[in-house]
């Protein structure tokens, strides 16, 4: 039995958002339990809610880095299903004619041209390098939107209770 490699992807994504969204609300009641009646900014909220779900961005980080580079074939799956499924569509003349006409700057090459320039793109553009990187972005992000959004909501509803 095999793994689908993008609905597991999927479900690593949505995993990360909930538990950053619950490290930023734990973060942030933490704060406010130890406040003891002094006054905070939202700077001092929005930097209490941070701390614990960008130690967790780089903890995940750091496990996307170690599963992708020594634990998994994900990247070079992904890669030659990516340059498979160009290479099966291209010899096609319609799917051709369309790439062409989406890309003019690609006219005059040949097939195999084509094939080469994609296998080049392809790994170039999927490797270890890009999914840490995409993925400190997209969790940093997340955290500093979640982080906003907490604050704002804490500040407004809970505090007041």
């Amino acid at each position: 039995m095999r793994l689908d490699v993008e609905s597991a992807q999927n479900t690593g994504v949505l995993l990360n958002m909930l538990f950053i969204l619950l490290l930023v609300f734990l973060g942030i009641s933490l704060h406010y339990r130890n406040l003891q009646g002094r006054v905070s900014g939202f700077l001092e909220d929005f930097k209490s809610c941070m701390k614990p779900a960008m130690l967790y961005v780089l903890i995940a980080i750091i496990a996307i880095g170690v599963y992708y580079a020594w634990l998994s074939d994900d990247i070079q799956e992904l890669r030659m299903a990516y340059i498979e499924t160009f290479n099966e569509g291209i010899k096609d003349e319609n799917n051709l004619n369309n790439f062409l006409n989406q890309h003019p700057e690609e006219k005059g090459k040949t097939v195999e041209e084509l094939m080469q320039k994609n296998r080049e793109n392809v790994e170039r553009n999927v490797s270890v390098q890009t999914r840490i990187m995409g993925g400190s972005l997209a969790l940093t992000f997340i955290a500093a939107a979640y982080g906003l959004l907490a604050v704002f909501f804490w500040r407004t509803f809970v505090r007041n209770w």
